[in-house]
């Protein structure tokens, strides 16, 4: 039985990409994830410095490896976190409506905050 937030249609697509790319490349990212680190010193207690919105489900268990409150002093233009009720991990898939509506507001405000300056 599927999750409500995915259709067979959506299920059909996936299958039909992924039979035809494979995963790979998916799994290459976590394969690479200590190289990544090796490769990218320079990287080190950089910051992001153009606004940001950190959306996610609230049900998503990767918050409680990874809670928002991390990304505390990384961020320098942080706009805000906003954890979307009945969503898990995939928030975008589940609540597309409402991940919409939160990116819409947030690049509107930035472009207002941008046109003051």
């Amino acid at each position: 039985m599927l999750p409500p937030w995915l259709t067979p249609d959506d299920l059909d697509h996936y299958v039909g990409g992924f039979t035809c790319t494979g995963f790979t490349g998916g799994l290459n990212w976590y394969r690479n994830f200590d190289r990544n680190w090796t490769l990218t010193p320079h990287l080190a207690g950089g910051t992001v410095g153009v606004p940001s919105l950190f959306v996610a489900g609230a049900a998503d268990q990767m918050l409680m490896l990874h809670p928002p409150a991390l990304m505390d002093g990384w961020l320098t233009d942080h706009r805000g976190t906003l954890l979307i009720e009945g969503a898990g991990h995939w928030v975008h898939q589940e609540k597309p409506d409402e991940v919409n509506a939160a990116l819409l507001a947030f690049l509107a405000a930035v472009v207002t905050s941008e046109a003051r300056r």
